[in-house]
């Protein structure tokens, strides 16, 4: 799509009618460009094929596209919103041992479980042990390296260099606002970065989904892991899904069973209720709100 607006209306006055991306979005009427329309043939409920989009199709690919998770590896996932909750089941989906959630919400954990994870820890109950904890309960079955298992090298800051999961996949952002249901440790989501890159072994792969962070946030990183530590980070556009080639796919897994949208929609609001969508979701009193234009 070409960065510059098209006008697809002019009004009365004369003034030229654009949409949001050329997209468009939120409107009892749009018009939809060819090049951003992808062919579908199913019979899938169309709020389930709604969270397609860069919710459910992002978590999606951070797990099946951008950085495939393979049959009986183990995976973490920061944060239980519809990003992470889609990239559970990607998942498991996808044959992982053991799919671990981070989330600080009771009721979120619960629907981790449900959609396919196999352990949940409250990042506030936690603590400065996350990191330790994770990594132990992906640890290898033996340390013996002569019987092919793996010694844990830990450096000054005792983080250990062998052993965690071997796809982490960051879904939490920041706080816009505060949240009336148990916030994180960190709403600048910082920590939570440092901790995904802490908890990623060596060899393991890293794929992060946040946005819209202000310009001063940074991270840091020791310099000889960043350079050497043969960690990958794959940073996430939509997933880094082809939605041509993509969405096809994940509409296939919802008409088998294998993708539970339904779930993941909590809430329904019509068009006018919009502004109570989000501001639902800001309060993450739900966990996806689904506004039916009909």
């Amino acid at each position: 799509i070409n960065a510059t607006a098209v006008p697809i209306a002019t009004t009365a006055d004369g003034t030229q009618v654009v949409q949001a991306g050329n997209i468009g979005g939120m409107a009892e009427v749009m018009v939809a460009f060819e090049e951003s329309c992808v062919p579908l043939f199913t019979n899938a409920d169309s709020a389930d094929l709604a969270m397609l989009h860069c919710v459910g199709g992002t978590g999606l690919g951070t797990t099946m596209a951008l950085s495939p998770v393979e049959p009986g590896s183990n995976v973490a996932v920061f944060g239980a919103g519809p990003v992470g909750l889609s990239a559970v089941q990607g998942a498991r989906i996808a044959g992982a041992a053991r799919i671990v959630v981070v989330e600080p919400i009771r009721a979120r954990r619960d629907l981790a479980l449900k959609v396919g994870a196999t352990h949940v820890f409250d990042p506030n109950a936690e603590g400065a042990n996350l990191v330790r904890r994770i990594q132990e309960l992906c640890k290898g079955p033996s340390d013996r390296v002569f019987g092919g298992g793996r010694r844990a090298n830990f450096n000054a800051s005792g983080i250990a260099a062998h052993i965690g999961p071997d796809f982490v996949i960051e879904a939490v952002g920041y706080d816009r606002a505060t949240p009336k249901l148990e916030a994180g440790p960190d709403p600048t989501g910082m920590l939570q970065l440092q901790q995904v890159w802490d908890v990623c072994p060596t060899g393991g792969h890293i794929c992060t989904t946040g946005v819209g962070y202000p310009p001063e946030a940074t991270v840091s990183f020791p310099a000889n892991q960043w350079t050497n530590g043969s960690k990958t980070h794959h940073p996430s556009q939509f997933g880094g899904i082809s939605p041509l080639r993509d969405i096809p796919r994940f509409v296939e897994l919802l008409d088998r069973g294998l993708y539970d949208a339904k779930s993941l929609i909590t809430t329904r609001y019509p068009l006018d209720k919009a502004m109570d969508a989000y501001r639902d979701v800001v309060d993450r009193t739900t966990v996806t709100a689904m506004i039916m234009v009909s």
